[in-house]
């Protein structure tokens, strides 16, 4: 028979108390092996726990020590800038200002906090601000000027920033302030400085188109000793060039800015000068001018307002004739950086065989002389009249 049926039929068979003892001792083995098993899994779980606690702490405390840095880092860079800082409360009470923002507005701490940030002087308008920032959502710039309640006037550059929680809702307003008035104070010599040269400068042209004004006088005065036909004209094709460059002077020196003029208006005042030196055929010919927008500068201005002198000067002089009426076109506009002059008439016409190359007059060798200084291409039409037109780059380079 098997050990343990033998076991089994002893413990059968042996007294009630015996088989009482058994019972027990298997009671308290069976116990005490229940209690090993559970103390084991406990002590596993604690211990696991323990660990995943002491990675989460040692999370918590690294984070901890970059938040404290982070704090520290940030509160030497609020309460060591030259910047004025200050922190508000969603109703603009101030909670906390650095040191250099009672250095530069010359206030004590302690009557600052809880003042409004309107009851500040260089802050009287602020609430718009607050208002317009928080519409906007973001940080924004302005400029204050302050001249009362301070021991010295003072511009300063404010940046307004408001900060929401995560539920978005205003948190805190930040003000952070720079002074900028030294930079103010040079923008002030500077612009000074450049009014002062625009007067000098307007001067200068004024002088200019005196001089000038005063050559065309004499070159009159002398036009009335001069019998010869020829000469004479030549004298009033100098008078004409001389004003068109006094015209240019008077522009810039009556224009608001000194960089370019209005090229369209010159040519009006221009061709109104032409129309009075060509008396006898203005009644018989118009001249139509379109130039939309388009200004020049100084050094473009000149050598095209004397093309357009010649070249207007000459359709008056040769394109009609005895009592042949008609009419001048001027047209310039503007491409990119290509400028179109196109002069055109409907008069007689060049004659069979021009060529403005080989042509001994002055006009055309001007013509050809100032479109070369414009770094410009000169083309000539002869269909219905005859057409100028002159392309050049502007503004050059």
């Amino acid at each position: 028979m098997p050990a343990p049926f033998r076991l089994l039929t002893i413990f059968l068979e042996s007294p009630s108390f015996v088989r009482d003892i058994w019972l027990l001792l298997i009671s308290l083995l069976l116990f005490g092996a229940t209690l090993y098993i559970y103390v084991r899994l406990r002590s596993n779980t604690f211990r696991r726990i323990r660990h995943l606690l002491e990675e989460r702490v040692e999370v918590k405390t690294r984070q901890l020590v970059e938040k404290n840095l982070e704090l520290e880092q940030l509160s030497l860079v609020a309460s060591r800038t030259d910047n004025s800082v200050l922190i508000a409360a969603p109703d603009t009470r101030i909670e906390w200002v650095n040191d250099a923002f009672l250095r530069l507005y010359a206030m004590p701490k302690d009557k600052v906090l809880g003042m409004r940030l309107h009851e500040i002087a260089i802050y009287r308008d602020i609430d718009q601000q607050v208002e317009q920032t928080l519409k906007q959502e973001h940080s924004s710039i302005f400029e204050s000027n302050v001249t009362t309640h301070h021991p010295r006037n003072i511009w300063i550059s404010s940046t307004l920033t408001p900060v929401y929680d995560e539920e978005a809702r205003l948190k805190k307003l930040v003000m952070v302030d720079t002074d900028i008035t030294s930079t103010k104070q040079l923008q002030q010599q500077i612009e000074a400085s450049l009014k002062e040269k625009d007067v000098l400068l307007k001067e200068i042209h004024h002088r200019v188109k005196n001089n000038l004004q005063i050559i065309i006088s004499l070159l009159n005065l002398q036009s009335g000793y001069i019998k010869d036909e020829s000469t004479l004209k030549a004298v009033q094709d100098g008078q004409n060039r001389v004003r068109s460059m006094a015209l240019v002077h008077e522009k810039f020196y009556q224009a608001d800015e000194l960089t370019e003029i209005a090229f369209g208006e010159y040519m009006e005042k221009l061709c109104q000068y032409l129309y009075q030196s060509y008396g006898d055929k203005t009644d018989r010919v118009r001249v139509l001018i379109d130039a939309g927008d388009v200004a020049l500068d100084m050094d473009t201005a000149m050598p095209c307002g004397l093309l357009v002198n010649e070249i207007v000067s000459n359709s008056y002089k040769y394109g009609f004739p005895g009592q042949r009426s008609g009419e001048i076109r001027i047209r310039m506009f503007r491409e990119d950086k290509t400028v179109t002059l196109d002069i055109t008439d409907n008069g007689i016409g060049l004659p069979e065989g021009f060529s403005v190359e080989s042509s001994e007059s002055l006009g055309m060798q001007l013509i050809q002389a100032l479109t070369s200084q414009l770094d410009g291409e000169l083309s000539i039409g002869r269909e219905n009249g005859t057409r100028f037109t002159v392309k050049f780059p502007y503004p050059k380079g």
